[in-house]
């Protein structure tokens, strides 16, 4: 029987309209933050440390709150993912508490993001200091438990089929390894009140309870739910998954 709380995989087509959308989406932000100069009112700013060196922020320092400032991290991890990084990335925060010593960027859209001025993401991939890939989740290319910590923050509304996806996220963490994932959660009221050019770039909608037979396989470090906000799409989502977790060890 098909759970209606849970729309988890969609077509290829759909899912090309999703990432076209998420394009035009930042393209547009992009746009908007180069308007009158700002972008060089920020650098100079940036220059007397009265903001951020980097521009743009997708809920990044609202995640990391979420996760506690990242605190159950180690120092350093050896190869490092975030799957899903957008333009932003939440590895631009989690570096400060855990550096990686090879990182992976990891989004269908990454050669478009590499292109955004003053961000992370093209400081970084300019500097050779990370690799990149642009593959879906679907078909990440790297192999079996390869990776000390894996990231995917808010990434599976956007995907073609997301129990693929999650089972390709599990494969690639080592027994050990850490994984950090979270995502807005919907039920199907939610789904009604949903616009249709948002249904557009977010095909893919979960409840809480869809996570828990991929979650199994790792001893948590932090698992809550956090209820919706007042002020984030709160007609859209009943609230927000956050979980990280230790993969078991074989026995």
């Amino acid at each position: 029987m098909s759970d209606p709380n849970n729309h988890d995989n969609t077509t290829a087509e759909s899912w090309r309209a999703a990432q076209e959308w998420e394009r035009s989406f930042w393209l547009r932000d992009q746009k908007n933050m180069r308007k009158y100069g700002k972008n060089l009112i920020w650098k100079l700013l940036a220059l007397f440390g009265r903001v951020d060196r980097y521009r743009g922020d997708d809920r990044n320092r609202w995640w990391k709150e979420q996760f506690e400032n990242y605190k159950f991290l180690p120092p350093t991890a050896e190869n490092v993912i975030e799957v899903g990084c957008g333009p932003y990335t939440n590895m631009r925060l989690i570096r400060h508490v855990c550096k990686p010593l090879h990182l992976f960027l990891s989004d269908p859209l990454i050669r478009t993001y590499i292109h955004f001025p003053m961000t992370f993401v093209r400081e970084i991939y300019q500097n050779a200091g990370c690799m990149l890939d642009d593959h879906p989740i679907e078909e990440l290319p790297f192999a079996e438990k390869y990776f000390d910590l894996v990231v995917m923050i808010n990434v599976l509304d956007h995907v073609r089929d997301a129990r693929l996806c999650m089972k390709n996220v599990a494969r690639i963490v080592k027994p050990g390894g850490i994984l950090i994932i979270a995502q807005d959660l919907t039920n199907e009221a939610n789904r009604q009140r949903t616009p249709q050019d948002f249904r557009t770039g977010h095909p893919i909608t979960l409840d809480a309870e869809w996570f828990k037979p991929y979650l199994n396989a790792f001893d948590p470090l932090l698992s809550k739910i956090v209820p919706v906000s007042a002020d984030w799409e709160r007609e859209l989502h009943y609230g927000t998954m956050i979980f990280s977790g230790k993969k078991k060890q074989l026995t």
